[in-house]
């Protein structure tokens, strides 16, 4: 498969831990702010002229509409939100067409507040605030080396991956689960050695990820927390005060996993990509940009996003779909010639008065509702997403 791969009890069982852990090597994963956001500096001059916005009619409410309204059919609605809940573990699905909600489904004693955790859809979030830094001139272009601001790779076999190699995870680092042990994880991942050369053979790497924390701040000047809540959260409407930032145990923000928010909140960002970056008049990631990220760099892969595509199924597909995939079954379907957004949340069990300091006791945890606590559990499956593509194109037969 290519897809990235309960109350906690009053002291998580060690052995827990590391059953969890050990799926991180496919894939990371991760409410209230972390602290007050600082003030964004002013970048330095860009030599590009941003892009007009045209005066638009069409609609950014997420206001909740009957299917008709959207010109859809309350059968395709319900058959994609029966498809989804064939997986037991799934806490809530959210679908966006046209920019309202034509549907929504929750487990129960859950609702539309209820926070879900991220796990690695969070990647590509922090991917959107590289693009942005690049728009603002804080990273010249994707092709400069990282080295620019990572002066500790400054003349080893590091010295020219390209920012273009970490967002296509092309880095040349491994896909090391151990990451999630160590207590400063930007450290880990600065030091951590090529297996390959940077440019070349596709691997998902948590630690490529991760050192979107270190580029961001040495970047703009922000922590990556600050910098996404101000040029990329707040500006879709997310409330920043309402969701939940993970960081290591030394304080750096989690930029692989970590961010809990509302279905509303995913669906927002979704929205943001299926229209080109663009937010009611505002372009805030260039279009060029959400443009290459959701196509394919490599089989599958654009920037820290999926592709639905041919090569991901090993079968014809009858539509273009992107996907932010988190472990466990986190997903952000995104469905840009349909005006179409999917997300999907598995249950999720975490007090938001234990913070967001990963410990061996607190982390976001996934894997009770998805059976896969253990190495013997039988995992809950989950839908098929090759038939939720035919699905969604039902929405515009």
């Amino acid at each position: 498969m290519l897809e990235p791969t309960s109350d906690l009890k009053n002291t998580m069982k060690l052995f827990l831990f590391f059953a969890l852990i050990s799926l991180i090597t496919a894939c990371g994963g991760g409410g209230g702010g972390d602290g007050a956001a600082a003030p964004v500096p002013a970048p330095p001059a860009s030599t590009e002229t941003p892009p007009a916005i045209q005066t638009s009619t069409v609609n950014w409410s997420l206001s909740r509409v009957s299917p008709a309204e959207a010109d859809t059919t309350v059968n395709a609605v319900e058959a994609i939100l029966d498809h989804v809940f064939s997986d037991a573990a799934v806490q809530s699905a959210m679908l966006v067409k046209d920019g309202y909600i034509v549907g929504e489904r929750y487990a129960e004693g859950i609702d539309a507040n209820t926070l879900g955790t991220s796990w690695s859809v969070a990647k590509s979030y922090y991917s959107a605030a590289v693009g942005i830094a690049v728009d603002e001139g804080w990273i010249s272009s994707l092709d400069q080396p990282a080295s620019d601001f990572f002066t500790e790779w400054e003349g080893s076999s590091k010295s020219d991956i390209t920012i273009r190699d970490l967002l296509e995870m092309r880095s040349g680092l491994p896909a090391s689960s151990r990451i999630f042990f160590a207590a400063d994880q930007t450290a880990f991942s600065l030091d951590l050695n090529k297996t390959r050369p940077e440019g070349g053979t596709f691997v998902y790497s948590n630690p490529t990820s991760q050192l979107f924390e270190p580029l961001l701040l040495r970047s703009t000047g922000l922590d990556a927390h600050s910098y996404l809540r101000q040029k990329l959260l707040s500006p879709i409407g997310i409330n920043v005060d309402q969701i939940g930032m993970w960081r290591d145990a030394v304080g750096n923000p989690v930029t692989y996993f970590g961010l809990d928010l509302r279905p509303e909140d995913m669906a927002r960002f979704g929205l943001l990509y299926a229209r080109g970056g663009e937010w009611d008049g505002t372009q805030v990631v260039s279009e060029s940009y959400v443009t290459a990220s959701i196509s394919a760099q490599s089989q599958f892969y654009g920037f820290q996003w999926w592709l639905m595509n041919e090569a991901y199924f090993n079968a014809a597909v009858p539509i273009q779909v992107a996907a932010a995939l988190g472990l466990e079954g986190q997903k952000i379907y995104v469905w840009p010639e349909g005006d179409v957004v999917l997300v999907v949340f598995t249950r999720y069990e975490h007090n938001a008065n234990a913070g967001y300091t990963l410990s061996l006791t607190n982390f976001p945890s996934t894997c009770a509702g998805r059976n896969s606590c253990n190495d013997d559990d039988v995992s809950v499956p989950s839908f098929s997403q090759y038939n939720l593509m035919f699905l969604l194109q039902e929405l515009l037969d």
